[in-house]
Parts: C-alpha cells; sequence; structure tokens
C-alpha cells in the first residue's frame, strides 16, 4: 500500500553513505547480526536485503519495526521500514476521542435535559428534609435500631453523581501522542547510528560524533580575525 502523503507516520526512511568499494554482501554481513533474531525472517538477493518480524521478543533491538527492505545502490544504504506500534500510538488519540464522545452522547440520550431537571428538584427537595427530624418507627426504637446518619456532604454527593466528560480522553489522547513523538523521532536516531556503527565499527562512529561536535563548537567561534 503506496500512501505517500501519511505513510511518514508509520515508516522510517534513510540512507548512509558506505565504501563503494564494498560489496552489498558484505555490507549486509556486517548488519545480519541485527536480523538474526527469534520471530525475525529475512532474505538476502543480490543488493536488496528483505525482513519480516511477528511478534519480535523484547530484547529485539529492532522490535518496533514489522518489516522493511535494505539496498545498496550508488555506494549508499537505503532503509524503508514501516512499524504498526507508531501507527497504533498515532491513531490511538483518534480512539479515545471517539470513545470519549460517545460516553458523553450515551449520557445525554440516557439523561435528556427533563429527566436531569426533574432529578435536580427531586435532589433539591430531600435536602430540605433533615434524617433527624423524621420520627422513627415505634417497633424500631423497642428494637434499639440507631438513630438515621446524616445525609452526606456536598462533595461525596458530587462524586456520586459525577457525569462523563471528555477530560479524560483528552488526558489518553495527549499521553498516546506524545510516545508517537517521541518514538518517531528517537527511534529513526536509534536505527540510523546503529546501522552507521556496525557498518563502520565503534572507533569510526565515535571519531565521526567527535568531529561533529567540533565542527558545531567551531562554527559558534567563529572565524578568527587578526
Amino acid at each position: 500500500m503506496n500512501l505517500p502523503y501519511i505513510d511518514w507516520i508509520w515508516r522510517t526512511k534513510g540512507q548512509i553513505e558506505i565504501d563503494p568499494s564494498e560489496a552489498p554482501a558484505q555490507a549486509f554481513g556486517k548488519l545480519e547480526e541485527l536480523f538474526q533474531k527469534q520471530n525475525t525472517k529475512y532474505q538476502i538477493d543480490g543488493d536488496t536485503l528483505t525482513f519480516t518480524k511477528n511478534n519480535p521478543l523484547p530484547q529485539d533491538k529492532m522490535s518496533i519495526f514489522d518489516r522493511g527492505t535494505l539496498v545498496i545502490s550508488n555506494g549508499k544504504l537505503f532503509y524503508d521500514m514501516t512499524s504498526r506500534a507508531l501507527l497504533a500510538c498515532f491513531l490511538a488519540p483518534l480512539f479515545f476521542y471517539g470513545l470519549g464522545h460517545a460516553g458523553v452522547a450515551i449520557d445525554k440520550w440516557r439523561n435528556p435535559p427533563e429527566v436531569v431537571k426533574a432529578k435536580a428538584e427531586a435532589a433539591k427537595k430531600r435536602q430540605l428534609v433533615k434524617p433527624e427530624d423524621v420520627p422513627m418507627n415505634p417497633v424500631d426504637q423497642m428494637l434499639g435500631a440507631p438513630v438515621p446518619e446524616k445525609k452526606k456532604d456536598g462533595s461525596e454527593m458530587g462524586k456520586r453523581n459525577r457525569k462523563p466528560s471528555m477530560q479524560t480522553a483528552y488526558i489518553y489522547m495527549g499521553i498516546f501522542f506524545a510516545l508517537w513523538i517521541v518514538g518517531r523521532m528517537l527511534e529513526h536516531k536509534l536505527i540510523h547510528n546503529r546501522f552507521r556503527k556496525m557498518l563502520y565499527g565503534e572507533e569510526f562512529a565515535r571519531d565521526d560524533s567527535l568531529r561533529s561536535e567540533a565542527g558545531v563548537q567551531m562554527a559558534d567561534v567563529g572565524p578568527v580575525t587578526s
């Protein structure tokens, strides 16, 4: 399914420069460890590696991705992977939004305005009657029944009469949308760095990171004038 305008929600794409003299089989051999995991199937066909994951284990460093393709062309590694977890986090706010509105609509259907008004008037009338003013039945007095307790205060009654609202739905919407934003950016960066580290090795990745930081510092300092 090709949806170029919205597939960025659940797809992670990128490219990494590799040694042009390195054969695709040699480059894929460096990455093969990532795909030799339980519940993971992969296939290498020339310059293309395809993989699928079915219920991967949490220890799998690529567990968030369900399927993907890695292609080596013109001295670059192109990767394109999809994640149902990212899609679920993006769609979850819509689910809670609909669920919240459904709860409010059902409450309005079960309690139309005239019913709500009648309940409010009945509650006011009950509040005017104090339990201690109501005489006890002589039989109850003879049996030693306790005196009726006072009514609960307004806060406890308010909890009992609380109506469905969108507040809880908005909270869950915010949580899952934040998870999607963090996962979308973080997972892309993590997998890109992991591919790069495995292709070039720990020392090169560390030196490249130091060079990048030094470049940023030199840019901040600016040119030196004599």
